[in-house]
């Protein structure tokens, strides 16, 4: 009983493994590519929805500049985002003609704006940002205190 195959060997039997060892690294870099972005893209979505969350929440009334950093953080947090990924904050209140003002006014405006580190696996040949500026804007809906300033200043997080 012959256990071996009849015929000379094929020629072409190794040129898949090297076809397939050539072209790996490219699928293996094109899937972790659409990992790196796609999970990128749902932390500066879920970053953009904290921020307007926070803002909506500033503008229905905000007692201190404490109180609006407490907002936040929830925000960060309930979104699955680490709050110690936020680089800067500010909390600037607006006059009707959208200027920069020290005082929330009940026509005006107010705007978040934060800094964010998204998370880069560090991929070779791979762009992606280091950091992030978004910005928040919503019309003032309630005034708590005529007193409220000191939130127009950059405060640094985590």
């Amino acid at each position: 009983m012959a256990t071996g195959s009849s015929g000379p060997p094929d020629p072409q039997g190794g040129a898949v493994a090297v076809e397939f060892a050539l072209v790996l690294p490219l699928l293996l870099m094109f899937l972790f590519g659409v990992i790196q972005y796609g999970y990128g893209l749902f932390q500066l979505q879920s970053f953009g929805a904290a921020l307007d969350e926070a803002g909506w929440e500033a503008s229905t009334g905000v007692a201190d500049c404490t109180a609006f950093d407490e907002l936040l953080t929830r925000s960060l947090t309930e979104k699955g985002l680490s709050p110690g990924d936020v680089g800067s904050t500010r909390l600037e209140w607006l006059d009707p003609a959208g200027r920069v003002t020290d005082l929330p006014q009940p026509s005006g405006q107010v705007r978040v704006t934060a800094t964010y580190r998204p998370l880069d696996l560090g991929l070779p040949g791979i762009p992606f940002p280091r950091s992030v500026v978004r910005s928040s804007t919503t019309g003032v809906q309630s005034v708590l205190s005529s007193a409220l300033t000191g939130c127009a200043a950059t405060t640094p997080r985590g």
